[in-house]
């Protein structure tokens, strides 16, 4: 079975400039032509949105369960200062932190929402992993993304957070990715990670960070790769949603 985080973990390794788009940039000539981008890499990139959406959403109920600012949600776990799992209070909703996320699954219709942290306790990043396991359960009051689930889906329903096919996502995913559709979270903390880090003979990564370099900011390198929309892809969505309002006119 294919990693759930291969596809970021490449996306990391293959970091690429953003270049200011020219009138022979492809990306600029699909805008300029009015060509717009179809199912389903629209209907990902629109679910990806929601994502961002129902994370900032979400992430103040989890820091007033835990007792702490929004922002600082992401370091109070990854310094162990919370519990790993509860309830979120007031709610259905159901938190368990692992690694440098947090899932948080509703008790009462099963949707799932993966927090893919980034630098400093943004929460605009994710994962393809984590956007799959979005797309498979999300239903109201929250969008239910049909058409994506049937693409996706490697079981029949109802579905649950590991009924998406992830290499066939994955496929979707990475074509966006070359389109300019994610951004690296924190490209300079990405190179500083970089500079501190050697391979010995064994072919074992080791990180050694300048001593005076903040236990906040190493944890936050860790992190420094993960993706967001990028305003390329931002447009393109503006784009489909004018031509959805002019279509209905």
């Amino acid at each position: 079975m294919r990693n759930p985080r291969a596809c970021q973990q490449r996306n990391a390794s293959t970091e690429k400039c953003e270049p200011e788009l020219s009138s022979s940039d492809p990306r600029n000539a699909n805008e300029m032509d009015g060509t717009a981008m179809e199912f389903p890499e629209i209907d990902i990139l629109n679910a990806a949105y929601e994502a961002e959406l129902r994370q900032q959403e979400m992430l103040p109920l989890l820091a007033s369960t835990l007792n702490v600012p929004a922002e600082a949600v992401f370091h109070t776990w990854a310094f162990r200062r919370c519990r790993q799992h509860g309830e979120v209070a007031d709610t259905s909703w159901q938190y368990f932190f692992h690694g440098l996320e947090c899932d948080l699954k509703n008790s009462a219709d099963g949707r799932f929402l993966r927090l893919d942290f980034g630098p400093r306790g943004r929460i605009d990043t994710f994962s393809a992993w984590g956007i799959l396991q979005f797309i498979m359960t999300s239903t109201a009051p929250w969008p239910d993304f049909t058409a994506l689930k049937r693409l996706f889906a490697d079981k029949e329903p109802p579905y649950d957070e590991l009924s998406g096919n992830f290499p066939k996502f994955c496929e979707y995913w990475d074509k966006l990715d070359e389109k300019g559709c994610f951004d690296t979270a924190d490209p300079a903390l990405v190179e500083f990670l970089a500079r501190c880090t050697t391979v010995d003979p064994s072919g074992i990564s080791i990180v050694r960070f300048p001593s005076e370099t903040p236990e906040e900011t190493q944890v936050d390198c860790s992190v420094a790769h993960r993706k967001h929309l990028s305003a390329h892809a931002r447009r393109l969505q503006e784009h489909q949603g004018a031509e959805a309002v002019s279509g209905m006119r």
